[in-house]
């Protein structure tokens, strides 16, 4: 029997007191309404199931039976994956869970217990909070602080408004991929049930044999979406989404693609992407994106700033994809960290890397007619030492903050990959309320194993003085795609549409970052510093990412200062 994707649970809340003694629950399936017109039960102990707009509400479940889920699930009857779930959780062999299939998060309340879980490969995750023998929790976090203006951090905020990928609600803990949180009323201990088991191929296996096999895991992650009817594919035109664009049709899904176009030039991928649905013949839908006035829109409400560039552009793109009844939404999320670089690749990968001495010698002499300097390709033969970091955004490459109090700037801290803001925020805001599932066909397990045990020196490839990312996933399209797609080298300029809005439409930053701004008040802002910086292009050019991000942040103070809370 082939499996079917289901998205109908969204995410889940809750709130509960141990022991409860068999107390009865407030427990509701409801539509998922998004911050801040959602209601927060007043119940002292509650439960609640938010569903997808529009889909059916299930049958109640037996009575005190609370459970909950979130995220992308296999279908199976609702009976049996209780009873798979529950079995896991109140007997300890939470290895179990890991069988479950799909992308989820999780609780379940026992008389003496509260279980929250999170599966490997879901972007979902469940935040929480204890207070004495009360446990909160939601795939919401704003609804776990009431007061949430008064508990923000200012270094914090100021580093998000910088461009920092990092979590804005410092007093709540949230769930990491493949753990799960046991309450019993005096303490909340967390558990790690399931992890990537790195499984290498063979010694003496190629980069060739890595992308074969490559291929055929990724093929066999697209087969359940053949029977999911209807499938949405954001294909940008680089590699990532158009391996899955090639996965998903040599699959047999019906896919639609939909491509962010930009009538920049500087930025316009869309003959790329044209070239991989006209390869393919799979519907190709642009959808011109906005960068006039309305790329910021004072209405926006987020639960966690969006400290990111082109929220406008995926507000477009879900909408489209709403309205064509689309309710899967694929992309190529994963490429990056099943085959690219990350952050550790250096001279010492090369030698030490199960490669053939054959291969290590051709990726050294690669390496010295690099861009790399031969001081820091000396220096990388130590494993602390990594050639991809050099141009993170510390000292001399920080993003510019001209607009800002003045004050010493916290540490840099790269993204952790278990929590990215911009993803939560895209669901909680956008494609929840829209009825729209992101998902990525290569979230796969066996596909991890692979590549996380391919050798790093797979990952990035010197040669002929350029540097070629990725060569594992160019050689799995080479047979696949035309040559200009998995020969391509070298970037557009993707941010050249965000300078653009930023050098046209200032009379927007000023309205929302002016002295009547929340950040201003907080003193995060420096209105005149601000006034100078949208007067000057240059100053306005080198600025426009972190001008766009400390928008984003002064919408998502809005939100919470306007937030009424509502008791139901």
């Amino acid at each position: 029997m082939r499996e079917l994707f289901s998205a109908d649970r969204v995410g889940c809340a809750g709130r509960v007191t141990l022991p409860h003694r068999g107390a009865p629950i407030d427990f509701a399936h409801i539509p998922y309404i998004a911050f801040p017109e959602r209601a927060i039960p007043a119940s002292p102990a509650y439960l609640r199931q938010w569903l997808r707009p529009g889909c059916a509400v299930p049958e109640p479940p037996p009575r005190h039976t609370y459970f909950a889920l979130g995220g992308i699930l296999r279908r199976s009857s609702d009976d049996d994956l209780i009873d798979r779930i529950s079995f896991a959780l109140r007997t300890g062999a939470h290895a179990r869970l890991a069988e479950v299939p799909g992308d989820l998060v999780g609780c379940l309340v026992a008389a003496d217990r509260v279980y929250l879980f999170r599966s490997l490969f879901t972007r979902d995750t469940l935040f929480y909070r204890q207070s004495g023998n009360t446990l909160e929790w939601s795939s919401d976090p704003a609804d776990l602080v009431p007061d949430a203006l008064d508990a923000l951090d200012r270094d914090t905020l100021r580093r998000i408004c910088r461009g920092d990928s990092v979590f804005a609600y410092r007093g709540l803990g949230w769930l990491r991929p493949g753990h799960l949180l046991i309450f019993d009323g005096h303490t909340a201990r967390t558990v790690r049930y399931d992890r990537i088991e790195p499984a290498p191929l063979p010694r003496g296996s190629t980069m060739r044999d890595y992308a074969d096999r490559a291929w055929e895991l990724l093929l066999g992650a697209c087969r359940p979406y053949a029977d999911s009817g209807r499938v949405g594919l954001l294909l940008s035109g680089g590699l990532d989404s158009a391996a899955v664009a090639a996965a998903l049709v040599s699959a047999g899904a019906d896919v639609t693609a939909y491509h962010l176009d930009t009538p920049d030039p500087l930025a316009d991928e869309s003959g790329y992407a044209r070239a991989v649905a006209g390869h393919l013949s799979i519907p190709f839908t642009p959808i011109p994106t906005d960068i006039g006035p309305g790329y910021l829109d004072p209405r926006w409400r987020f639960a966690h700033p969006y400290n990111h560039t082109g929220f406008r552009w995926l507000e477009q793109a879900v909408r489209r994809v709403a309205e064509d009844g689309v309710g899967l939404l694929t992309w190529g999320r994963d490429g990056d960290l099943l085959f690219g670089p990350l952050l550790r690749y250096g001279v010492r990968d090369v030698l030490t890397g199960r490669v053939s001495r054959s291969e290590k010698l051709l990726m050294l002499r690669g390496l010295l007619s690099s861009r790399w300097r031969t001081s820091s390709l000396i220096a990388s033969v130590r494993g602390s030492y990594s050639l991809v970091t050099e141009n993170a955004p510390i000292g001399e490459n920080a993003h510019h903050t001209d607009f800002l109090v003045p004050a010493p700037d916290p540490p840099f801290e790269f993204p952790d990959p278990e929590f990215v803001p911009e993803e939560q925020t895209t669901d909680l805001a956008l494609s929840w309320p829209h009825g729209v599932s992101f998902c990525s066909p290569m979230a796969d397990r066996e596909l991890y194993e692979l590549l996380t045990g391919m050798p790093v020196a797979y990952r990035c490839v010197a040669h002929g003085g350029r540097t070629i990312g990725k060569p594992v996933l160019r050689l799995l399209l080479q047979d696949r795609l035309p040559p200009v797609i998995w020969r391509r080298h070298g970037r557009m300029w993707p941010d050249s549409p965000h300078e653009s809005f930023c050098m046209n439409h200032p009379a927007v930053l000023a309205d929302l970052l002016g002295p009547d701004a929340l950040l201003a008040r907080l003193n995060i802002v420096d209105p005149r510093r601000l006034a100078a910086v949208l007067a000057d292009p240059m100053l306005l050019r080198r600025n426009a990412e972190t001008l766009v991000y400390t928008a984003m942040t002064e919408l998502f103070l809005r939100g919470l200062e306007h937030r009424t809370p509502v008791r139901s």
